[in-house]
């Protein structure tokens, strides 16, 4: 499954938009196998998030030099991640925190 789930990350202008918003410092949600285009796109050096814990996804994320935590939700900033769909009341209330500021 995980060559189908990243295919994302591969797309030029899927990491363009993804740095764009990191660079204006927007509101990003990313939940699942979403963390791996946060990795391509070399934004998240630094940074704590969350994601799907198979499919190599928290290797992606440590490779790229993010904190990889196995929590519900992580707020760090202007991210805000979630491992799988049954994360998402807690993750859906961080982004609704994140996006009423």
């Amino acid at each position: 499954m995980a060559h189908k789930a990243n295919r994302h990350s591969k797309i030029k202008r899927a990491r363009e938009i993804t740095q764009s918003f990191f660079a204006k410092n927007k509101p990003v949600a990313s939940v699942c196998h979403g963390p791996w285009t946060l990795a391509d796109a070399g934004v998240i050096k630094g940074r704590h998030l969350t994601s799907y814990w198979h499919d190599l996804v928290p290797q992606a994320v440590k490779k790229a030099g993010g904190v990889w935590e196995d929590k519900d939700v992580v707020l760090d900033g202007n991210l805000v991640t979630s491992r799988w769909p049954a994360d998402l009341p807690a993750f859906m209330r961080e982004v609704m925190k994140l996006v009423s500021k």
